[in-house]
C-alpha cells in the first residue's frame, strides 16, 4: 500500500504542481524503465516509451481512481505504451498456435548449476519478439495469460503457445551453454 506521501503528491499533481509531478517521476522512473526495457529491448526506444508513458500518465491522472496502487496503474500505462511502440515498427505478433510442442518439456530444475540472472536476461532479449513480449508480461511482470491476450489482442491459446515456446527456447539455449536439466 502506498503511503500518505504518494497520495499528497498525486493530489498536488492533479492541481498542476510540477514539483509534485517531478517527485512522482523520480519515485517511479527506474522501475518503469526496467519494465519497459524488458518489453522494448532497444535502450533509446525504451527511454522514449518511458517519457511518453509518463506524459500519458500525468495527462490522465484524473482517471486514477485509487482502486490499485499508483505504481500498478502507472505500470499498466507503461506496458501498454511499450506494446503500442512495438506495434508501430512491426505490427503483428506471430500466431504460434501451429508450433509443435516438445513432448518431454517439464519444469524440472537445472541439475548442472543455475545460470545467472544476467545470462537468463541476455537469452530472454534474444527471443523472437512475440515470445519475448509474452514471456516478459506473464512471467516477469506477473500478468495472467488472459490479461496478456487482451493486451495484445490475441487468443489465450496463442499466449500459452508462445509462452511455452519461449520457455523451450530458453531451455535449449541455456542447455547449449552447459546448463542441463
Amino acid at each position: 500500500m502506498e503511503d500518505n506521501q504518494h497520495k499528497i503528491l498525486i493530489e498536488k499533481s492533479l492541481k498542476g504542481d510540477s514539483r509534485a509531478q517531478h517527485r512522482l517521476f523520480h519515485l517511479y522512473v527506474k522501475a518503469m524503465y526496467n519494465t519497459v526495457l524488458r518489453i522494448v529491448p532497444e535502450v533509446e526506444e525504451a527511454e522514449d516509451v518511458v517519457q511518453e508513458g509518463f506524459i500519458k500518465a500525468f495527462t490522465r491522472l484524473d482517471q486514477f481512481r485509487g482502486t490499485s496502487t499508483f505504481g500498478a496503474w502507472l505500470k499498466r500505462i507503461m506496458v501498454n505504451t511499450a506494446l503500442n511502440s512495438l506495434k508501430k515498427y512491426s505490427p503483428e505478433l506471430t500466431d504460434m498456435e501451429v508450433l509443435t510442442e516438445s513432448a518431454n518439456d517439464t519444469d524440472e530444475d537445472w541439475t548442472n548449476g543455475m545460470p545467472s540472472p544476467a545470462e537468463i536476461n541476455n537469452e530472454v532479449k534474444k527471443l523472437p519478439k512475440g515470445c519475448r513480449v509474452i514471456f516478459t508480461l506473464h512471467l516477469i511482470e506477473g500478468y495472467e495469460q488472459k490479461e496478456v491476450a487482451e493486451m495484445l489482442n490475441v487468443s489465450t491459446s496463442t499466449v500459452k503457445t508462445q509462452y511455452r515456446r519461449a520457455r523451450l527456447l530458453l531451455k535449449e539455449r541455456l542447455n547449449a551453454q552447459g546448463y542441463e536439466r
